[in-house]
């Protein structure tokens, strides 16, 4: 049998090889036989790969997420066989994509002797993978295709995200998914990327976020993973066993069961699905656990960790109170009613209540986390000094309001009404970026395990008044915590704010005092009479109930409505078709005579707009809260705006109840109420200002230098007090004595509605201002004078100055190129219009990857490290920025650094011209930023937006994409290269260089006068001597 068969093999193989060869009949009847049972083996191995093929997919979920009625996006949700779930999202009409990962871990899995861990991995994936093994493969590839990368890492989870064009969804997905496949955590990126989350860590020493947080963490009971430090730095990372340790959590929670996928992109279902199959199949499932947390952060009746009272020393001056109530029901509750009731600022709210009384500014209901077993609300309010003073008058206010609240049930009525008013959110829900949209939903994917509630859908919500109770039973003077922070608690002797503040916060050396909240105080809370003034929401009479789109009578770009009643005023009007929203978008400019605007005005101005802003929550409030938003920008013009659903009697109600208000102030308030509530708020912001990160503030002194109408902080501390409540009426009224008014209306409304709403606004303010007012019809934007002065040229200014917060770390530097009006296009007028413009936009994206590589990834100069170009007050200009806290590169260092790299990065564009790789790149990114001249709107806002940027122009160019795209495919990598040197390094360059010294950073007083550089000590003085402005073709 074996020799026969060895026979019938030589045969066949010598059949296949096509030579002839004279065989027996028996010999053909076994050949026949073979070349039978070879195409049965055949077609057992397709069936077999076709059965592996279909079960990468173990199901496609029937279910599919209940999505928004303007949602014309195809959903789809699969399960891969190693129970990744995954949902797709096809969207025809985006031009770009991404691709979200949550891995359902976060920092409360820290390990107590490597806190940060969970952070400092979510770094360390970035390092290379073994099919792309490059240092932040990720942000090259992604700042190739006109995109960017992110990440972050809460409580419970870890989320990877990132935007490209669509060409480039596959790849880039491809690469993150690696991050999850076969990870490097190389041993040379170790130091670096520890570098990198310790700067991340110092940046918590300019701002109160963090210390906050500890505040709260780090007086919790130490048993739950929540008293964990969870941002890291190099005293919890730098051990000998730390890439053990980053392979150990690796290995132990990043699971394909753990993790939750969501990709969106402009490919069909079909094809998303099948990338998915094929790039995500080959992540290991270890089957590995959900952490579960169930040691409470403040257990029930542990007077250890609740009922505390602590006290603590902000960064900022700002005085606040925050409590704190633990939820500890399982299952995420839905807080929605809670926290819509705490938060409600209208008629008889705990707002109104405390606002009125003059104890505070501001008060916000929040979820401030969230955990499987427990969930913490709070409710935080900016104090004034009277409040500071009497923080149990305002705990007793809160559950005054809260014994309302149960005293009269949990109010069905109520709660379905709030329920509707989220419906019509969610219904009429307006698109947002791709990957703020994936990362959103991945996220939501870890909580629910029902696929109609990834978008967290208000329909899903059923009425449940047993829940209702027991979430409101929560709310009691014997379970939450008291935050009281202020610079007037003293860390030397007692107070009468409070008490001397004795111990420091281990992270961010923050002074505080935890004590226990008296059993006094406690039962005097417990026993709290009702009181009047608080009372729960009346029926809210904004909500809309005419949704009908308009009969289409519109044309393709806005244009000026002739109507006798706003023949005094210009109203340009536009019907949208494309989004088919139900709503409205209306923005008006008031533009008095000009005038020199002063420190006076301008502090007059942010004093009117407190006013206005606090006077009109209680009236208009029902409205902000069914998305109707009404504002006015008050300033030397101007700017009201008004956007909500398009329902016509809606409409005209918000009009006319925001400008009623606006003439209906109160300006003879007690002189105590007002100073509490309104001037100490804005003095607080210009006193904060030496709170600024050093970034911040180094791009201030840049803008200050050149911009006359940017005062010092001084400056306006200095006048505030000399300003009373009859000057703010005065600016009032006489800006509308002589007014120009232009008018934007927008979205699903007709011509003779845009008529009759500007009409409405343009009688109110007439009316309001005593009929004293002037309406004249005059292009007063045509006389527009750039407000920005013209620096000297082949010359650097440096200023140099020492942070303002004496206890800040960092240092930062800002490097700045000024390059002329973006109307203009400067020396090229030869060439086609715009082409400035577009060579100022590529050089942003060519030197975007190579910036970050080069000052953050190789030099290690801070967490903070971008190149970008920006328009401000019309000017283009391009700016390199880093802030960083290395005792070893300081402002001085950071700012040489800046110089190595702009010439570095100039001959490298140079050799990448003389190479094919070089040129492909080039049409690359040319391709890239074509893509981003002629992306579509994605929402009616957005499209707004756009509109209102030529109607508030001088030159209201609605070609102006167009004419970008022409002068884009006309440009060249040599004029890149003159543009780089004429702007970045030449004699006719126009540069600061803005250095602010953290307080460890000497700062030198010398400069290199061959370089050109202009040493300013007095910003002010130095921009005295300044004259020139850009001509508007320069």
């Amino acid at each position: 049998m074996a020799a026969g068969t060895a026979s019938d093999n030589e045969e066949i193989i010598v059949e296949l090889q096509g030579e002839s060869k004279p065989r027996s009949r028996s010999g053909r009847n076994r050949l026949a036989i073979v070349l039978v049972v070879l195409v049965v083996l055949l077609t057992l191995i397709v069936v077999l790969c076709v059965t592996v093929k279909a079960k990468v997919v173990l199901e496609v979920l029937s279910d599919k997420p209940i999505t928004p009625d303007s949602d014309y996006r195809e959903y789809r949700v699969i399960r891969l066989t190693n129970t990744i779930v995954v949902t797709l999202v096809s969207d025809p009409d985006t031009r770009t994509a991404s691709t979200s990962f949550n891995v359902a871990v976060g920092s409360l899995c820290n390990p107590d002797d490597v806190l940060g861990l969970a952070h400092y991995l979510e770094h360390m994936l970035f390092m290379g993978t073994q099919k792309y093994p490059q240092e932040n493969q990720a942000d090259k590839y992604a700042s190739d295709n006109d995109g960017w990368i992110n990440a972050w890492t809460d409580d419970t989870n870890t989320n990877y995200h990132f935007l490209v064009e669509n060409s480039a969804l596959r790849n880039m997905t491809d690469i993150y998914a690696q991050f999850f496949i076969s990870p490097l955590l190389r041993k040379d990126s170790l130091e670096r990327e520890m570098q990198a989350v310790q700067s991340e860590y110092m940046m918590g020493f300019s701002v109160d976020f963090w210390p906050e947080y500890e505040m709260m963490v780090g007086n919790a009971n130490p048993e739950s993973p929540y008293s964990r430090f969870s941002t890291g730095s190099i005293s919890t990372l730098n051990r000998t066993d730390i890439q053990d340790r980053l392979w150990e959590f690796y290995d132990r929670y990043y699971s394909a069961n753990l993790i939750t996928v969501a990709i969106i992109g402009n490919e069909t279902l079909d094809t998303l699905q099948e990338w998915a199959e094929e790039i995500f199949t080959a992540i290991p499932n270890k089957e590995k656990t959900k952490p579960v947390f169930n040691q409470l952060p403040f257990p029930p009746g542990d007077k250890r960790y609740i009922s505390r009272a602590i006290y603590y020393q902000p960064k900022s001056d700002k005085d606040s109170i925050k409590l704190v109530f633990p939820i500890n029901i399982p299952d995420y509750p839905n807080l929605s009613y809670l926290t819509y009731l705490l938060g409600y600022e209208g008629k008889g709210s705990l707002y109104q209540y405390l606002s009125t009384r003059g104890y505070i500014t501001t008060l916000i209901s929040s979820i401030s986390t969230e955990a499987q077993n427990f969930v913490l609300v709070s409710v935080t309010c900016d104090l004034t000094e009277s409040g500071l003073l009497k923080p149990k008058e305002i705990v007793k206010a809160l559950f005054q309001f809260v014994k309302r609240v149960k005293v009269n049930g949990v109010n069905e009525q109520l709660w379905k009404e709030n329920k509707q008013i989220d419906e019509l959110k969610f219904k009429f829900k307006e698109k947002e970026d791709p990957a703020t949209y994936a990362s959103t939903i991945s996220a939501h994917m870890a909580r629910v395990t029902d696929p109609r509630d990834y978008l967290d859908p208000p329909s899903r919500r059923i009425y449940n008044q047993t829940l209702e109770e027991e979430i409101m039973a929560h709310i009691t003077p014997d379970n939450f915590n008291m935050y009281i922070s202020s610079l007037k608690l003293d860390t030397d002797g007692k107070t009468v704010y409070g008490p001397q503040l004795t111990e420091k916060e281990k992270w961010y050396n923050t002074p505080y005092r935890n004590l226990p909240i008296e059993q006094s105080d406690i039962t005097n809370w417990e026993n709290v009479e009702l009181d009047d003034d608080l009372t729960l929401p009346e029926t809210n009479p904004f909500i809309p109930d005419d949704f009908n789109l308009k009969e289409y009578e519109g044309t393709a770009k806005p244009v000026t409505v002739e109507a006798p009643e706003v023949s005094d005023m210009t109203v340009w009007w536009y019907q949208d078709k494309e989004f088919n929203q139900p709503k409205i978008y209306m923005g008006c400019r008031v533009q008095p005579t000009p005038t020199t605007p002063t420190v006076e005005s301008a502090l007059l101005s942010e004093m009117l707009s407190t006013v206005f802003q606090r006077e009109t929550s209680e009236s208009l409030y029902p409205a902000v809260s069914v998305d109707y938003s009404i504002g006015i920008l008050f300033d030397d013009y101007w700017v009201i705006t008004l956007s909500g659903f398009s329902d016509e009697a809606k409409v005209k109600k918000v009009i006319e109840s925001g400008l009623d208000s606006l003439f209906q102030l109160n300006f003879a308030q007690d002189d105590e109420h007002f100073n509490a509530t309104v001037r100490e708020p804005i003095r607080k912001e210009y006193v904060n200002v030496q709170n600024w990160m050093p970034a911040q503030l180094s791009r201030r002194y840049a803008r200050m230098i050149q911009d006359e109408n940017i005062y010092t902080s001084q400056d306006a501390l200095d006048k505030i007090d000399s300003l009373s409540q009859p000057d703010i009426q005065a600016l009032r009224d006489n800006f509308l004595k002589n007014i120009a008014i232009d008018c934007s209306i927008m979205g699903n409304v007709v011509r003779q509605q845009a008529a009759e709403y500007a009409e409405i606004l343009k009688n109110k303010l007439v009316t309001g201002a005593d009929g004293s007012s002037t309406i004249v019809k005059e292009d007063r934007l045509a006389s527009y004078i750039y407000p920005v002065y013209k620096l000297p040229e082949n010359t650097t200014l440096v200023i140099r100055k020492k942070v303002l917060n004496p206890e800040e770390p960092n240092s930062g530097v800002l490097t700045q190129f000024q390059i002329g009006p973006i109307e203009s296009n400067g020396p090229y007028t030869d060439k086609l219009p715009y082409t400035r413009y577009v060579l100022a936009t590529l050089l942003g994206l060519m030197m975007r990857e190579p910036c970050f590589n080069y000052l953050r990834t190789q030099q290690q100069l801070g967490y903070v490290a971008s190149c970008f170009e920006e328009e401000y007050k019309d000017i283009m200009v391009f700016n390199i920025l880093v802030q960083g806290s290395r005792e070893d590169a300081g402002a001085f260092v950071i700012a040489e650094q800046h110089d190595i790299f702009v010439d570095l990065q100039y001959d490298k564009f140079v050799n990448q011209s003389k190479s094919e790789e070089g040129q492909k790149l080039w049409q690359d990114i040319k391709v890239a930023l074509r893509k981003q001249i002629e992306e579509k709107p994605i929402s009616l806002s957005e499209k707004n937006t756009q509109f209102n940027k030529e109607i508030f122009s001088p030159t209201r160019d609605f070609e102006r994409k167009e004419k970008k795209v022409k002068a884009l495919e006309t440009v060249t990598m040599e004029d890149f290269l003159e543009f780089y040197k004429r702007y970045l390094m030449s004699e006719n360059r126009r540069k600061i260089s803005s250095q602010v010294y953290g307080k460890d950073d000497d700062m030198p007083n010398t400069i290199n006068q061959d370089k050109g550089e202009v040493l300013v000590t007095d910003i002010q003085t130095y921009r005295a001597t300044l004259s020139d402005r850009f001509a508007k073709d320069e």
